[in-house]
């Protein structure tokens, strides 16, 4: 079985969220009366740490790393996990020697 990102399951990561105890929000401007923002900002925080996301999938994502190295404090980069560069041995692996672009490479 498989599952992949959607805007179905951002209810489920919201109630994941609130089960574990985060304040949550979302931000953004509405640019047609009576329509949701198109362009929000979904908050979650709890013990003063405070994560914010384009999407609640990303939201739970960014708590998920909190809840697995479980920092006592903010301090900078406590997030980090050192290591391998995955995402460049990804990235080579599945498409070689390639540069990382914007593809506006080709249009010049």
């Amino acid at each position: 079985m498989g599952l992949g990102s959607h805007a179905n399951l951002h209810n489920t990561c919201l109630r994941l969220l609130a089960s574990k105890g985060y304040a949550l929000r979302v931000t953004g401007e509405v640019i047609e009366e009576g329509q949701f923002p198109t362009d929000c900002h979904w908050i979650a925080e709890k013990d003063g740490f405070y994560f914010c996301a384009h999407n609640p999938i990303e939201l739970l994502g960014l708590v998920a790393v909190r809840d697995h190295l479980q920092p006592q404090e903010d301090v900078p980069y406590w997030w980090a996990i050192r290591g391998a560069d995955l995402s460049t041995e990804l990235l080579e692996r599945a498409f070689g020697d390639c540069e990382l672009g914007t593809g506006r490479e080709a249009l010049e």
